[in-house]
């Protein structure tokens, strides 16, 4: 076994175990675990049997499994891009939505509207 291949192996559980048992993995969807663990098990495939991308590649209709690890690698990048600007506009809202109820709060508080946050509170129930 050459050395980058007990490298990126290493690496490759390291991903996994991260992903799966690291600070806040108890917030990430089942899902993108599953899809971790996959694509570090696609990773440490391609490294110990680099033939194997290329007939895989030749299958799908691609010259090298060079190039078919490239095309993946950009479809990844760009769902990882993707992702994160849904996740961050959900961010934005929120951060938005708790912006708007601490003005509201401090305006009912600053000029003694009590009962009319009692008369919202009880209207969008």
């Amino acid at each position: 076994m050459i050395l980058i291949q007990v490298i990126v192996t290493i690496i490759a559980l390291g991903i996994v175990l991260f992903g799966l048992v690291g600070r806040q993995t108890h917030a990430t969807r089942a899902w993108k675990k599953i899809l971790l663990a996959i694509f570090a098990m696609t990773m440490v495939v391609a490294v110990l049997l680099p033939d194997t991308t290329t007939q895989v590649a030749h299958v799908l209709g691609v010259g090298r499994g060079a190039d078919l690890l490239l095309y993946m690698l950009t479809l990844a990048f760009i769902g990882y891009v993707i992702n994160n600007y849904l996740h961050q506009q959900s961010e934005k809202d929120t951060v938005h939505r708790l912006a708007r109820k601490v003005a509201l709060l401090d305006a009912y508080s600053r000029y003694n509207m009590k009962e009319k946050l009692g008369d919202e509170a009880e209207s969008k129930k």
